[in-house]
């Protein structure tokens, strides 16, 4: 079997965010690789498991048939095993087959999607053939064609006959038998084609599935029944954003859309979110695809593309170089979740963010960007390049990571700090300054728990000398399951920049403020409509008051006083927890609780001291 390795070159420029297309390429044939070592765990543990195959033929039926549409369509049948649907269905039924999880369909449903994609290969390939496929509430998806459904009551599970005739391709589910048209692509009342889309990227056409009819999917909500057919109008408007998108990366991220070229080859779409915020994923499992909420308009949809691509690339090198340690459960910052992240998140996090930081850079540069646009792009560019600065060092030396780990990291260190830093005047990048930086601080006082030793030596102290005690040792990081929503001040900017007049309506109706951006403080409000002295009254208040939740109210404080000019503000904000914890172990021992300002200022001479 061919090693597949890249060359010191190659990798370095990889793991940097970049990559030539042969250097995809090179990846992408990497990825075969590790299918086909897949295909045989496959083949392996369903032939020892008789209730793989229930009331289906042996998968060594359905093997010799893939093989024989190999012989005759080596390329199509390539496409078809690689295909991300492909791995996301593999990945899930091995699990299955190696009992790490369970599901409500049998095994041999799951086992069986085997044999619907050895029956779409010999179809692809013009063979005739007979083979039984496995039903999930009366349809049948054959991979890159199509599904055949049935209408009335159904099954949850069971088998249809695909038969394949000099062309003639039909699907007998029950006692209903769907005759699809030669080409496959004909819509009727049984049959649903696939939606191939063809898009330009870098001026050749991309076939990209827009893939609502897959059992398998990224989607965790996605249940064992099948996916819901999107309406043709959405379907269209999917197509039209996409293409607008390939022209956009073009334009804006030459490599995102060399990256798109070589890998992407499926979107999954989702359904609408419950709030503003566009959700979009992708899986290990399925290099090459993402899900994604429609987003707006196409500037989002290219970004989002350049953010998912990314995450392929890296999922596809990973299978081919171990940058992290399996074993290591430590959990990091990652300035894009509200949780913390195991390591090996926190490296799929950097890289697929480096993608983000340069798309919107390329776009914040381009000339022909429009005014508003541009400022939009400048604060994107800006949050994105200061997150990834803040998490660098720290995983640098990550012990959770191989020595290829670290230079991955390194690799991006240098690309981003390559680009031009922002200018330290500017409103957008001192929005983008804000918003890193108060995410920062909500994520520590949500999730750091301060050493317990300094916590009581410096509410013994108040309102002693500022040098009498130290902030102790480095707090810990416990998960908090109770968070979200840690990025409410960049969603505030992002509003402001759009429609500031949608923020200067909110007034001071909080149902309105929920309605925009939930999750968002009122003081927040306030402090990105430039009122920073109404910032700093209200989260005092609101502090004093003890009002639940208390700790985006002191990151709030700390970012409206920094920007007032207040410079005890900044050392606090490093170790906000010790601020939140201290201030509530003088109310817990019955001491008077001082005001806020007043006692940001007195701890800052003792953290900034120590």
């Amino acid at each position: 079997m061919t090693r597949y390795r890249l060359s010191t070159a190659d990798f370095d420029a990889l793991v940097g965010g970049g990559g030539t297309p042969a250097t995809l390429r090179r990846v992408r044939d990497g990825e075969r690789s590790h299918r086909l070592l897949l295909f045989d765990l496959f083949l392996d543990l369903a032939h020892d498991r008789p209730e793989a195959s229930g009331p289906l033929p042996p998968v060594d039926t359905a093997w010799q048939l893939l093989r024989a549409a190999e012989a005759r369509d080596p390329a199509g049948v390539g496409e078809l095993l690689l295909a991300p649907e492909t791995g996301l269905w593999l990945a899930a039924t091995l699990r299955r087959l190696t009992g790490a999880v369970d599901a409500e369909a049998p095994l041999w449903v799951d086992t069986g999607q085997f044999h619907a994609l050895a029956a779409a290969a010999a179809v692809r390939a013009g063979l005739d053939c007979t083979l039984t496929v496995p039903t999930r509430q009366g349809t049948v998806w054959l991979p890159s064609l199509g599904r055949a459904v049935t209408k009335g009551a159904v099954r949850p599970w069971g088998t249809a006959r695909v038969s394949c005739t000099r062309g003639e391709l039909t699907v007998r589910i029950g006692d209903r038998t769907v005759r699809v048209a030669p080409d496959h692509g004909t819509q009727s009342a049984h049959w649903q084609p696939a939606r191939a889309l063809t898009l330009p990227i870098r001026g050749e056409p991309t076939t990209v599935l827009l893939d609502d009819l897959g059992t398998h999917r990224i989607d965790p909500a996605a249940t064992a029944g099948p996916p819901r057919r999107l309406p043709g109008r959405e379907a269209q408007e999917w197509e039209a954003l996409l293409r607008d998108a390939a022209v956009l990366l073009e334009e804006t991220d030459p490599q995102s859309a060399i990256d798109a070229a070589v890998l992407l080859r499926s979107i999954e779409p989702l359904p609408p979110p419950e709030t503003a915020r566009a959700v979009s994923a992708t899986s290990g499992d399925g290099v090459g695809r993402f899900a994604a909420t429609m987003p707006p308009d196409a500037l989002q949809l290219a970004a989002v593309v350049a953010h998912e691509i990314q995450h392929s690339k890296l999922g596809a090198l990973m299978h081919l170089y171990a940058l992290y340690e399996p074993g290591d459960d430590s959990l990091c910052y990652a300035p894009w979740r509200d949780d913390p992240r195991p390591v090996r998140g926190l490296l799929q996090g950097i890289y697929a963010f480096t993608g983000v930081a340069r798309f919107w850079r390329g776009r914040a540069l381009h000339p022909d960007t429009p005014g508003a646009e541009a400022d939009a792009a400048h604060f994107e560019y800006g949050l994105w390049r200061r997150q990834l600065l803040r998490v660098f060092p720290e995983l640098r030396d990550h012990a959770g990571l191989t020595d290829l780990g670290r230079r991955t990291v390194q690799r991006l260190s240098e690309t981003v700090l390559s680009w031009s830093g922002p200018p330290r005047s500017g409103s957008a990048y001192a929005m983008a300054e804000d918003a890193a930086d108060h995410h920062a601080a909500c994520w520590r006082l949500y999730h750091v728990v301060p050493d317990r030793a300094a916590v009581t030596a410096l509410a013994r102290a108040w309102p002693g000398s500022p040098r009498t005690s130290g902030q102790g040792a480095p707090g810990r990081v416990l998960s908090n399951p109770r968070v979200s929503r840690l990025d409410t001040l960049a969603c505030l900017y992002r509003t402001g920049l759009r429609d500031r007049a949608a923020l200067e309506r909110i007034g001071d109706d909080p149902a309105a403020l929920q309605a925009l951006v939930p999750g968002a403080r009122p003081a927040e409000l306030l402090h990105v409509l430039g009122d920073g002295e109404g910032a700093v009254k209200l989260a005092v208040t609101a502090l004093q008051e003890r009002e639940d939740d208390p700790e985006p109210l002191w990151a709030g404080l700390l970012i409206a006083l920094r920007a007032l000019g207040y410079e005890a503000a900044g050392p606090v904000l490093e170790r906000p927890e010790l601020a939140h914890a201290v201030y509530q172990e003088l109310d817990r021992t019955g001491r008077a609780t001082p005001d806020p300002v007043t006692f940001v200022g007195w701890l800052s001479g003792r953290v900034s001291g120590d």
